[in-house]
């Protein structure tokens, strides 16, 4: 019976080690996104993490970067959402295929926004 236990609380000692240590390597992702009024505003997130602008009429929206392929990080997909408000909630709007370091990608959203992949990198190493 004891070592059932201790089987047990081992295993999920490992996997909770596992999960953080996964979540800290996410890559950093760098994207320029041209607003509908023609603002470009540099945005950075984690790997499926999420950054959001808010536009001049109060809307704001979300960005939220998934990488396709390994090293070296140049196939991604940015899913964009309508960010929750005190009547609606979260909304996906569409998601677009981009290339690090190519050109710009139209989304076919409402609004539309132009998203690039300016750059992948990973994570800086922290120290305790």
């Amino acid at each position: 019976m004891m070592s059932k236990a201790f089987l047990l609380m081992s295993t999920f000692f490992m996997m909770t080690i596992s999960t953080v240590a996964a979540q800290t390597y996410a890559p950093i992702v760098t994207m320029s996104v041209t607003l509908p009024d023609g603002q470009t505003k540099e945005l950075t997130a984690r790997e499926s993490g999420l950054a959001t602008v808010t536009l001049k009429d109060g809307g704001e929206f979300g960005f939220r970067p998934t990488i396709q392929d390994d090293r070296p990080w140049s196939k991604v997909t940015i899913a964009v959402f309508r960010m929750p408000t005190a009547t609606q909630a979260t909304e996906r709007l569409g998601e677009v295929d981009v290339k690090t370091g190519a050109a710009a990608v139209p989304s076919k959203t409402t609004p539309a926004f132009t998203i690039a992949v300016t750059k992948v990198a990973a994570p800086a190493a922290t120290t305790s």
